[in-house]
């Protein structure tokens, strides 16, 4: 996962940890029940118009199509207002109706899905991501790393720490041929950051607004790289999928219109909104004074983004593959609410491109 630029006073969805135990213990997945016909043209009235949003940390890239569409005002056009929560387990919090909408790592939900976890895979949420890797002066391939203590992830299990040893290997830093200690300092790369700075340890994944503390320290940036991989999902319980349906078709709607602002005119060009979606986030208690002035094209984090919030079967798959999952089917007709609303704007559901980097 990402770490960016953290906001105060965000709410906390507790207490449902347990609940995700619980059902983790379920024997097998529920049989898909599909989703209801959602007919031709406009969607209905929205049947639900409160919507909880959980995230898992405070993050602004996370927040940044939520925040956008409320104060672009594309929810309130869908007749919504969208609150964003932080969970410590959102596939619980949206089983248990905690939030009606989490966003979540790919292999995470996968899992869930496995489990027994009654949540639908409902649109994808960024389809990309960023794979940078610092170690310390005097570390120059990655025989130097051997009997030394490194990062991958914030916290064991996490989906991401899979996904980064292989770019590692495919960029020449195969860990598996030396001797590492992993650790996992905490979910955000601030702490990952703090370790390695006090040289306890030797490689870590940083993004964007850790390079410059990484800098001062004399680390040594041994990779950059940028794959198309859809690491995060927006799910919705499937039970209040069900019953919702043209609320769930018009919240996609209004943040494909938020996604879209957000990486105008394209993905890896300078996005010409970025002013005003500035604002927005300041206006939001987000702190952007480092981002003011940018000349950056990542200056938003929209190369992480497919406008048309992508999704599919080989997103799938390549989840599983690479995060050496078992096989687990697709069920494709969780995205009829996400192809509905992209019908509505005038988008497939394509592929991102692929971009250069950095």
């Amino acid at each position: 996962m990402r770490k960016s630029i953290p906001r105060s006073s965000l709410a906390a969805a507790a207490g449902i940890a347990a609940l995700a135990l619980l059902v983790g213990c379920s024997s097998a997945a529920p049989a898909p029940s599909g989703p209801v016909d959602l007919g031709d043209g406009e969607p209905g009235a929205a049947e639900d118009t409160d919507i909880t949003v959980a995230i898992p940390f405070p993050d602004i890239t996370m927040y940044s199509m939520y925040v956008l569409g409320t104060d672009l005002g594309y929810y309130e056009e869908e007749g919504l207002t969208v609150e964003v929560i932080t969970a410590d387990n959102v596939t619980a919090a949206v089983a248990s109706g905690s939030a009606d909408i989490g966003v979540e790592s790919t292999g995470t939900v996968i899992e869930a899905i496995r489990g027994g976890v009654p949540i639908e895979l409902v649109g994808g949420h960024y389809c990309r991501q960023n794979f940078d890797f610092a170690v310390q002066q005097g570390i120059d391939s990655v025989d130097d790393l051997d009997g030394t203590t490194i990062t991958l992830a914030g916290t064991p299990g996490d989906p991401a720490e899979f996904q980064r040893k292989l770019v590692l290997k495919e960029e020449g830093w195969d860990l598996d041929t030396v001797n590492v200690e992993v650790v996992y300092p905490g979910p955000g790369s601030e702490s990952w950051t703090e370790f390695f700075v006090n040289d306890r340890i030797s490689l870590q994944p940083f993004y964007a607004d850790d390079r410059p503390a990484l800098e001062e320290h004399g680390a040594n940036i041994v990779v950059e790289a940028l794959r198309n991989w859809a690491n995060d999902v927006q799910v919705a319980g499937t039970d209040w999928a069900q019953k919702n349906p043209n609320t769930l078709v018009r919240f996609l709607r209004a943040t494909l219109k938020a996604a879209d602002f957000m990486t105008a005119p394209a993905p890896g060009e300078f996005p010409e909104n970025v002013d005003e979606v500035l604002d927005i986030y300041e206006a939001n208690d987000f702190d952007v004074s480092a981002l003011r002035g940018s000349d950056s094209v990542w200056v938003l984090d929209g190369h992480l983004a497919c406008s048309n919030l992508y999704f599919d079967q080989d997103a799938w798959d390549t989840t599983i593959e690479t995060q050496s999952l078992e096989p687990l089917e697709f069920d494709a007709g969780q995205l009829a609410y996400l192809e509905k609303a992209q019908e509505l704007v005038g988008v497939e559901n394509d592929p991102p491109a692929t971009l250069p980097y950095p």
